[in-house]
């Protein structure tokens, strides 16, 4: 009796044991696939340097944030956006943005830096609304009249969404351009310095990007930004660590049970202990 006791034990046990400890046993990271829904909140700043760093361009719908008043409004001559869904599943797959500058006379572009709002939507496993942005930066070596930049848009995590059913994650869905408000200092530093210390941001990965030279008093901007799938990695459910772990499990103690099995017919058959042969419709004398 204690014999079958204790290898029935074993057969429980030891197939937990042997399967925590070689790792992988819990589900502690998954990861999926999604297209988010990201549109242009309409508020963007341009920052054109030029070889006076005392008389910049600036352009853009984030009045306040380059210095207390927008400088040299009058060279923004035109600004244009295009959002587009080519297969018509209600995510934009391109954002196209245009911009044309006057270039003041006898100053050269130096750098540029283009920062856009974004609002970014997961819909799927795990839901998630929040603000975020995109900065495109370039400098220039020559006076420049043309640069069109192609690239992705991509989702960067310093850790694990928390997932959860039916409750959506808006943790960063607050307009975080407030801070700056009531700040002195140089409000572009303070906003993406806030913006790095965020666990979940989205940032821009260059494809490549083409420069026209030449000194013609103005200047076209492009910018296409594409919108691809994008890894999430998230902590997964209890549910989903069960479901993870309970093959592993099984297919050990099936594999237990026939190794024991054998060692007690051994052990029965070879009478290495006392034991008695119990058949239910015989009656015993």
């Amino acid at each position: 009796m204690l014999f079958t006791v204790i290898t029935t034990g074993l057969n429980l046990v030891l197939p937990f044991v042997i399967a925590y400890r070689s790792r992988g046993f819990w589900l502690r990271s998954h990861n999926f696939y999604e297209q988010p829904v990201v549109n242009f909140r309409y508020e963007y700043l341009l920052v054109a340097e030029t070889d006076d760093p005392s008389m910049p361009i600036v352009c853009g719908e984030i009045n306040g944030l380059y210095g207390n008043t927008m400088k040299n409004e009058e060279n923004c001559k035109e600004f244009q956006v295009n959002e587009h869904d080519f297969n018509n599943d209600g995510k934009y797959e391109i954002l196209d943005f245009k911009i044309y500058l006057n270039i003041p006379q006898q100053r050269t572009l130096t750098s540029m830096m283009f920062i856009i709002m974004l609002d970014f939507q997961l819909k799927t496993v795990c839901p998630l609304q929040m603000e975020s942005l995109a900065m495109i930066n370039k400098d220039f070596v020559m006076s420049p009249s043309g640069f069109k930049y192609y690239g992705d848009l991509q989702f960067y995590q310093s850790s694990h969404l928390p997932c959860k059913q039916n409750l959506i994650d808006t943790r960063y869905n607050s307009a975080f351009l407030n801070f700056t408000k009531n700040k002195n200092g140089n409000k572009v530093d303070l906003l993406l310095g806030n913006y790095f210390m965020r666990e979940v941001t989205t940032h821009t990965k260059t494809i490549y990007s083409r420069i026209q030279q030449g000194h013609t008093g103005s200047m076209e901007i492009q910018i296409f930004l594409r919108i691809p799938e994008m890894e999430i990695i998230y902590v997964p459910s209890l549910l989903q660590e069960l479901k993870w772990a309970w093959p592993q499990y099984l297919s050990l103690v099936i594999l237990f049970y026939w190794i024991i099995n054998k060692i007690k017919m051994f052990v029965f058959n070879n009478r290495l202990l006392m034991a008695w042969e119990v058949i239910p419709w015989k009656k015993h004398h």
